[in-house]
């Protein structure tokens, strides 16, 4: 076999050419200390590098995910503290007004307070975290969920649903908050029972809910819509009865009358307490023969409505006995209703703070996970500077040996042959 010079001189120039793209990845992997420069030197090594670095990216999205949600969460729990501001306020003006001694002059004042708090109200119902969505929406957050209608209603126009957000590879959290169980759909009087005074009495008594001694009873009554409506009549001697009939419709309907049932009847005796239906009332000073009392188990009302009333509490006229109890039963009314929109806020602060609780703690795993797959990658990727330098030294040798070798085997020729 012959090997021809050209020969001689393409297997010198490969084996130096070789050497020195050796010599210029070792020169990379010490000016970058990373590796992994090229996925076709090592496929395993940078398949292994993209799925570690595809987890950092999951876990730091989820992570902001958590960030964000928190932020919505504790801006929700900022605004409930402002509510419940705004609610020992107004409980404060029911109060003040429930006082003897308040005059119109005096009403007429505080019910500017309650306009104003009524506004304030809806403001922060209606705030709106740092992306712009609407906290209290539920899960239809772009739109304002309360609005106030022309005859001064307020609705929610929002849901019950939440917009949930992951914050781990197993974990969804809610990032906004239904204003339906907070602000609406709350529980009126005394555990969901309210009393109404009737719009005809003559007397000086109101009544309220003392509470529920049956609480079974007065759930299968909510879910039967059943009412209840006490009338007081003349006994011997100047003495008062009272006779408690249950109808589906409201007291004092046709509907109602419909479908009465007498549940409870006696003589009455003021500052005395009925019991009937699962349900303990108590009857603050003296009725009139005549006068009625409508008690619905299961009723609800909403904050905003609950400041209404005490507007119109407010402007009831007290310019005799009578008229100072009809108004007396709305102002006791609205501070038993705005007692429970406390508790409710109260609640809803709580399951917020779980929440946040919960963030809080997945934040610290995600954290700590994403630092021990950050080690991983770094080990993956991070060459071994000692050990490349001697490897750079020992394929710098290799390439010198290689360019003397080739520069040899050039002038290996038939005329320098000659010529010598």
């Amino acid at each position: 076999m012959r090997i021809s010079t050209n020969e001689f001189l393409l297997g010198s120039l490969n084996e130096m050419l070789a050497q020195q793209s050796n010599v210029n990845q070792l020169n990379q992997q010490i000016a970058t200390g990373q590796t992994l420069l090229d996925a076709g030197d090592n496929p395993a090594g940078a398949g292994q590098a993209i799925a570690l670095a595809n987890q950092i990216g999951q876990l730091n999205v989820d992570y902001g995910n958590a960030t964000a949600a928190s932020q919505n969460l504790q801006n929700g729990v900022s605004t409930l503290d402002q509510v419940m501001t705004v609610l020992s306020q107004l409980r404060q003006t029911a109060i003040q007004a429930t006082n003897g001694g308040a005059n119109a002059s005096d009403r007429q004042s505080l019910v500017s307070v309650a306009q104003t708090a009524l506004d304030e109200l809806v403001q922060l119902a209606n705030t709106q975290g740092p992306n712009g969505q609407y906290l209290f929406a539920g899960s239809t957050s772009s739109a304002a969920p309360f609005t106030t209608k022309p005859n001064g209603q307020v609705v929610y126009t929002g849901d019950g649903g939440t917009n949930a957000v992951q914050i781990s590879p197993s974990l969804s959290v809610g990032s906004t908050i239904s204003g339906q169980n907070i602000f609406m759909n709350l529980a009126a009087g005394n555990g969901g029972v309210a009393v109404d005074a009737g719009a005809a009495n003559t007397g000086g008594a109101y009544a309220l809910a003392a509470g529920v001694v049956n609480p079974g009873q007065v759930n299968a009554e909510s879910l039967a819509g059943t009412q209840f409506n006490i009338t007081f009549a003349a006994g011997a001697g100047g003495s008062l009865t009272y006779t408690v009939a249950s109808g589906t419709g409201a007291p004092g309907s046709a509907g109602f009358a419909a479908t009465t049932g007498v549940v409870a009847s006696g003589s009455f005796a003021a500052g005395s307490g009925l019991q009937f239906g699962g349900i303990d009332v108590n009857i603050t000073g003296t009725p009139s023969a005549g006068d009625s009392f409508a008690v619905q188990p299961g009723a609800t009302t909403s904050i905003f409505q609950n400041v209404q009333d005490l507007v119109a509490a407010l402007q009831l006229p007290q310019n005799n006995a009578a008229q100072a109890a009809i108004a007396q039963q709305q102002l006791q009314n609205v501070l038993a209703n705005l007692d429970g929109a406390q508790t409710g806020v109260l609640s809803a602060q709580g399951g917020l703070g779980s929440s946040l609780s919960e963030i809080k703690a997945v934040q610290g795993q995600d954290q700590t996970l994403t630092t021990n797959v950050q080690v991983q990658l770094t080990n993956l990727q991070s060459a071994n500077l000692p050990q490349v330098i001697a490897n750079y030294s020992e394929a710098l040798t290799a390439l010198q040996a290689a360019q003397v070798a080739f520069s040899r085997v050039q002038n290996l020729t038939l005329f320098s042959v000659i010529r010598s």
